[in-house]
Parts: structure tokens; C-alpha cells; sequence
């Protein structure tokens, strides 16, 4: 790699192509600012269940390249691993620590051309420590953005093995506040990070929409397990036109068969502001549970950037900006109903203004010049 800054290795929970996201927006960021920046696609989390999507992901990663080039000068590197789950009798992990990690951390070596990385590790899973390890970083930062071991399918020991990265990392950031506190009951020096957003991109939408109730807009990934279909079909059986952009997961694909529901299908980041044109109204309808109980939502910055009412179940990292006004609460399919048929009575310009000026608190540039302030060398704990 070039001479200059520290190398980057981020050890996602993602694939480069899926839902654009935190891992690699980072990736990005730490590319545009000098630093030679490789991607590490994930490793998994669970082991998946044996379906025709399953096994193509699986023939493309092992009959594709290793590593390739991408947008904004990061390299995705696709390892080969087995499921962090174990498998029968533990094999899946032999596997991996004795052939799959090495084979991966020397193709990550020979990119690094000798350089010690800077590491911002994912999933806390058995493989993404070993790999982080083996590549002997400078820096190790733990980014905190989920509650990993309440997904289905999560390994048995993940309390564990995330408890050791936790403890092993120089610097461990978290995105919510729930997770902070969690956290810093192990580690006091853990700092909050939230989701930021290209201010730019999406402070250029303008929702006009025909005159009415407002068509109400949700984007992102719909499943069943965070989002509550229940609130979205309850919208569109009230009359509200509801526009929802994103993969469709499960049980989730009952929505798309209501006459209110307009489905864009699956749109690139990048052209998400254009797909937003002409809404009235943004409505984050999450299930509360453990998945969502951390979380800090990516896409709550996109909304408010837009200046455009946002609707909201109140999840605790979503309490303090409820309260503010700038997010309106509701916890059920009622309660969305009545706020959406209020607007007219609740938003002015002071409410649109602060949204925005929140939102351009927290652009990704913001929040990038954030985690630099943090990312100094700490005493080491190998």
C-alpha cells in the first residue's frame, strides 16, 4: 500500500453490495481522507438456512475474486469462512481458525503490504476476532451498532466472545445510548457515535405530493423481526398512500399486495433522494423488542434532513428527540393515524428548520471528525 496515512481494514457485518449502511459509509470516509482502505465483507453472523438465495450467495463468494476495487478508492476484500456458529461438533470453527482465517489474513497482509492497520471490527463473532488479531493492528475499534446476540441464529457464546473484543479493543464506540450503557459497565471509556447523514443529498428533497393526506414514506429493510407491518397495512387500509422503497423480507411481502401500497423495489443510496421526491411524511414503525431495543436508527438523520414530519415507535434512543418535537411518537396504528391527520395543525417553519439544522449536526463529516477526536492509541490490552 502507498506510504502516507495508516492503513484501514473494516471487518463488516455486511456484503459491499447490500443495503448501503454505517460499515460503508465509514469505509468511504476513512478512504477520502488518505487512508489506504480495504472492506472485508462479513463473515457471517448465523448460519443460513439451505434456500436457492443462500446458495448463490455462496457460489459467488467462493468463484469470485478476493478482492476488487470499488467506489471511492476502498478495496473489498470477500473472504472465504465458515458460519461463526460452531457447526457439528465445533467444526466450522476448527475450520476457520486453522485454515480459513489464516488463508484470509495473509491475502489482507499481502494487500497491506507489511503495514499494521488501523481495525474497525463488527460483528463481535469468534472469526472477526481472529482475523482483527492476526492482522496485529495499531488500533482496534470496536463499533457497537447492534444487539448481535439477540438475532436469530447468533452464535451461543457471542455474550462471550463480544465481551473479549470489547476488552481487547483500544477504542470501542457505540451507536445508541442503550448500547453505550450496556458497554461501559465493562468499558467506562466507551464513547457514543449515533448514524449521521449526507446532509447535502437529502436536504435537497422536497416532498409536494398531491393534495390530501399526505403519502406517507418508509425505506430501508422491511422484515418482520424490526418493523411493524401491522402499522404500515393499518396506514394504507386508512387511506394514506404508503411508498415503501427497500428489500421486502418474509411475512412482509403481505403489505405489497394492498391497493394503498406503492413499491418502489430496491433502490441504490445514492439514488435514494431522487426516489423520495413528492412525499409527505416519514414513518419508522419498529416492533419493539430486543433487536430494536439498540438501536439507533441510520436512516433517522436521512428523514430529518429533509425537513419533512417523521413519525416514529419510541425506541430509547429515539426518546429524547421525540420529546424534543421533532420527531412525532406513536406506538400504534392509531396513534400514527392521529398525528398524520393533525399535521396541518402541528408542523410550521420552526419545527421544518430545526429538523434540518439537527440533521446537519449530525452530517457524516460531523460524525467522521467525531471518531478521528477518539481514535488515539490506548493503552494496549493483548
Amino acid at each position: 500500500m502507498s506510504a502516507g496515512r495508516a492503513p484501514v481494514v473494516v471487518l463488516s457485518g455486511v456484503r459491499w453490495d447490500f443495503l448501503w449502511q454505517r460499515h460503508q459509509t465509514l469505509a468511504t470516509l476513512f478512504a477520502a481522507a488518505g487512508h489506504p482502505t480495504v472492506f472485508v465483507e462479513t463473515t457471517g453472523l448465523s448460519t443460513p438456512r439451505p434456500s436457492v438465495g443462500s446458495l448463490r450467495k455462496v457460489a459467488r463468494r467462493v468463484s469470485g475474486p478476493r478482492l476488487r476495487d470499488a467506489a471511492g478508492g476502498v478495496r473489498v476484500h470477500a473472504p472465504l469462512a465458515l458460519p461463526p456458529t460452531g457447526g457439528p461438533f465445533g467444526v466450522f470453527r476448527r475450520l476457520n481458525s486453522r485454515f480459513l482465517v489464516p488463508r484470509a489474513v495473509g491475502e489482507l497482509r499481502g494487500v497491506l503490504g507489511g503495514e499494521r492497520p488501523l481495525v474497525v471490527a463488527y460483528p463481535p463473532t469468534r472469526t472477526t476476532i481472529e482475523l482483527a488479531l492476526g492482522l496485529s493492528p495499531r488500533l482496534l475499534l470496536y463499533d457497537c451498532s447492534d444487539e448481535y446476540a439477540a438475532f436469530p441464529g447468533a452464535p451461543e457464546d457471542l455474550v462471550r466472545t463480544e465481551r473479549e473484543l470489547i476488552l481487547r479493543s483500544e477504542v470501542v464506540t457505540c451507536t445508541s445510548p442503550r448500547l453505550l450503557g450496556r458497554v461501559r459497565k465493562l468499558r467506562p471509556d466507551a464513547k457514543l457515535l449515533g448514524p449521521g447523514v449526507e446532509y447535502e443529498r437529502f436536504a435537497a428533497v422536497r416532498g409536494v405530493g398531491p393534495p390530501g393526506p399526505p403519502e406517507v414514506c418508509y425505506f430501508g429493510d422491511l422484515g418482520p423481526e424490526r418493523i411493524s407491518v401491522g402499522v404500515l397495512s393499518g396506514l394504507a387500509k386508512a387511506g394514506f398512500r404508503v411508498r415503501v422503497l427497500g428489500e421486502v423480507r418474509g411475512t412482509a411481502r403481505s403489505l405489497l399486495k394492498l391497493p394503498n401500497v406503492r413499491y418502489r423495489g430496491v433502490v441504490a443510496h445514492r439514488d435514494l433522494p431522487r426516489a423520495l421526491a413528492g412525499v409527505g411524511a416519514f414513518v419508522l414503525p419498529y416492533r419493539e423488542n430486543a433487536l430494536t431495543g439498540g438501536i439507533s436508527p441510520a436512516k433517522l438523520y436521512e428523514c430529518l434532513a429533509t425537513g419533512l414530519p417523521t413519525l416514529a415507535t419510541r425506541l430509547p434512543a429515539l426518546e429524547a428527540i421525540i420529546d424534543e418535537g421533532l420527531v412525532y411518537g406513536a406506538q400504534s396504528t392509531a396513534q400514527y393515524v392521529g398525528a398524520l391527520r393533525g399535521l396541518g395543525r402541528t408542523e410550521s417553519a420552526a419545527r421544518v428548520a430545526a429538523r434540518r439544522e439537527r440533521a446537519r449536526e449530525n452530517s457524516w463529516e460531523r460524525v467522521f471528525e467525531r471518531l478521528r477526536e477518539v481514535l488515539c492509541p490506548g493503552p494496549k490490552r493483548r
